[in-house]
C-alpha cells in the first residue's frame, strides 16, 4: 500500500516546493523545476522525497501529454540535469513518451540505469520494467543483450526490469522471465546478485507463478556453480520465499552438503526464514542435519532457535 503524502513533504498547489514546481512548468522553465526538487532536504542532502518526485512526474506527464516536442524538451533537460533529482523525475516521465520515441526512450533509459546515483538507477530499474512490461517482447529481447554488458549496474537492471514487470494477472510470462534472468545466476557481483536470488526470484517470481519457478529452483540447484546455488537457496529466504519451505526441503537438503562457504551461509539463512513460520519442521531437519556428516556444519550455522 503506497503510503499517503504528507503535506509538509510536498506543500500545496498554493505553497511550499509543489507550489514551486507548478509556476515552473507555468513558464516552461525546467530549470526551475529542478531548483524548487532540489530546494528540499532528502537524507540530509538537497534533493526531494519521492512522494514530492511522484506528484511532479504525474504532473508533468499529464501537462506535457499532447505536446510531443515540448515533452521531449523536458525529458532532454531532466535526463540531462546534473541534479539526481532531475534524472529521477525524468524516468517517470520517460514511460509516457515511449509510444512516440521507443528508440530513444530505451536509449535514455540505459544510460541512467548506468548513471552514478544510485536513486537514479533504481528509478531506471523502475523503468526498464515498464518498457518490459508494456512492450515484452521487444524490451526482453534488449535485455537480454544488457545482461552480458561489462556494466555491473546494466546487469543489475536487467534483474531489476524482471521484477518490476514480474505481474499476478500475467503468469505465463514467468518461464520467459526465468530464462532471461538464467545467464545472470552465475554473476559474481554481489550488487547484481543481491537483487536477484533473494529479491527478484524470491519474492517476485515466486509469488507470481510458485509452480514454474519451483521448477527451475530445483533444476538449478544441481549446477556445479557456486553463485547458482547461492542464489537457489537465498530466493527460500525472502518472505515470499519462506512459505514454500514443504518444497523448498529437499532443494536445501541437496546444497546443504556443499563445501562451499557462500552456499552454507544461504541455505543456513534461508533456514533460518523459514523456521519461522515452519518452526517445527525446520528445526527437526536442522537436528537431524547435525547427525549428517555432509551437513553438519551448515546444521551449525543455522543455530538453534532464539530463545523468545
Amino acid at each position: 500500500m503506497t503510503p499517503i503524502p504528507r503535506t509538509e513533504e510536498i506543500g500545496t498547489v498554493e505553497e511550499g516546493p509543489l507550489a514551486a514546481v507548478l509556476a515552473a512548468l507555468a513558464r516552461d522553465d525546467p530549470s526551475g523545476v529542478v531548483a524548487a526538487l532540489d530546494g528540499q532536504l532528502h537524507h540530509g542532502r538537497p534533493g526531494s522525497p519521492a512522494a514530492l518526485r511522484q506528484q511532479v512526474g504525474e504532473r508533468l506527464a499529464t501537462a506535457l501529454a499532447e505536446q510531443s516536442g515540448r515533452a521531449a524538451r523536458w525529458i532532454d533537460a531532466l535526463a540531462t540535469s546534473p541534479s539526481p533529482t532531475a534524472r529521477q523525475v525524468a524516468c517517470l516521465l520517460l514511460a509516457s513518451r515511449y509510444p512516440e520515441d521507443p528508440v530513444g526512450v530505451l536509449r535514455t533509459a540505459e544510460l541512467l540505469a548506468d548513471d552514478p546515483h544510485w536513486e537514479v538507477r533504481e528509478a531506471a530499474g523502475g523503468l526498464l520494467g515498464s518498457l518490459l512490461d508494456r512492450d515484452f517482447d521487444r524490451i526482453r529481447g534488449r535485455l537480454e543483450v544488457l545482461r552480458h554488458t561489462k556494466s555491473e549496474n546494466l546487469r543489475r537492471a536487467v534483474v531489476l526490469a524482471v521484477k518490476y514487470a514480474a505481474r499476478r494477472d500475467k503468469p505465463e510470462r514467468v518461464a520467459d522471465l526465468l530464462r532471461l534472468l538464467e545467464p545472470l545466476l552465475r554473476d559474481p557481483e554481489p550488487y547484481v546478485r543481491r537483487n536477484l536470488g533473494p529479491s527478484t526470484i524470491g519474492d517476485a517470481l515466486l509469488r507470481v507463478d510458485p509452480k514454474e519457478t519451483l521448477k527451475a529452483l530445483k533444476e538449478w540447484s544441481r549446477d556445479r556453480d557456486q553463485t547458482v546455488r547461492w542464489n537457489v537457496a537465498m530466493a527460500f529466504s525472502s518472505a515470499i520465499g519462506s512459505f514454500h519451505w514443504p518444497a523448498a526441503k529437499s532443494i536445501l537438503e541437496r546444497l546443504a552438503k556443499g563445501p562451499e562457504p557462500l552456499v552454507r551461509n544461504a541455505v543456513a539463512k534461508a533456514m533460518r526464514r523459514s523456521r519461522q513460520r515452519y518452526t517445527e519442521e525446520v528445526e527437526e531437519t536442522r537436528l537431524r542435519w547435525r547427525k549428517d556428516d555432509e551437513r553438519a556444519a551448515t546444521a551449525e550455522l543455522v543455530g538453534p532457535p532464539k530463545k523468545r
